[in-house]
């Protein structure tokens, strides 16, 4: 059984070292973001120093180089990641994204909201120790798979609409009128399902005792 262990973390060791690049920022999204990090359970995978940004802030282009000074100042120590909460709405919502950029380190099942200057020296002493200060809370668990579905669908319809408008709403007519008829479908079916019948009997008429009697 031990043997069995080992072999199944080496494995998993083995696929994350082809994914992840030490000293590079590791891109992050709905699809690989808890496989890559297993945030909810601190497993394998090491710590994790999270930026969550919008490709139009303007601060979070001021972060870039250092972001990326960072990730090879932490190199094989912390792994430094970024998502983009527009296409990622599914992660923005999962760990309460409201402002950008937000950084977060994932550690051991905790999660560590940074909030101090952003400069490599204070961001690299946060990821190594400092977050130790800071106030640690439990990684939320993943959604449900109804909200999963949901989020990603609408991630990429907002990816599409930033592509081709007219294509996105003559899918979202589509859509609309699949809904519409699925929803007709319903009600009429709801409005022709036969009744069961009645299981009361009727009462049998008396019998006529004395037209018996004369007749025999």
């Amino acid at each position: 059984m031990a043997s069995f262990r080992l072999a199944v973390i080496s494995l998993l060791v083995a696929t994350y070292a082809k994914r992840v690049v030490p000293g590079k920022i590791h891109v992050l999204t709905n699809e690989n973001f808890e496989h890559d990090t297993q945030a909810a359970t601190g497993a394998t995978t090491g710590d994790w120093f999270v930026e969550f940004y919008a490709p139009w802030c303007g601060h979070c282009k001021q972060l870039a180089p250092t972001w990326e000074k960072l990730a090879k100042s932490l190199k094989k120590k912390v792994t430094v990641a970024k998502v983009d909460v527009t296409k990622n709405r599914l992660l923005g919502q999962r760990f309460s994204i409201s402002g950008f950029p937000s950084l977060i380190l994932f550690h051991h099942g905790k999660m560590y909201k940074y909030k101090g200057v952003r400069s490599p020296e204070a961001l690299e002493k946060f990821a190594l120790s400092g977050y130790k200060d800071a106030e640690g809370i439990d990684v939320p668990p993943e959604p449900s798979f109804i909200i999963t579905v949901f989020m990603t669908l609408l991630d990429q319809y907002t990816a599409l609409l930033d592509e081709n408008i007219v294509l996105a709403m003559a899918v979202l007519c589509c859509i609309s009128l699949v809904l519409a008829l699925l929803c007709v479908g319903v009600i009429i079916c709801c409005c022709d399902t036969p009744r069961p019948p009645s299981t009361a009997k009727a009462p049998s008429a008396p019998k006529d005792n004395a037209k018996v009697k004369k007749d025999q």
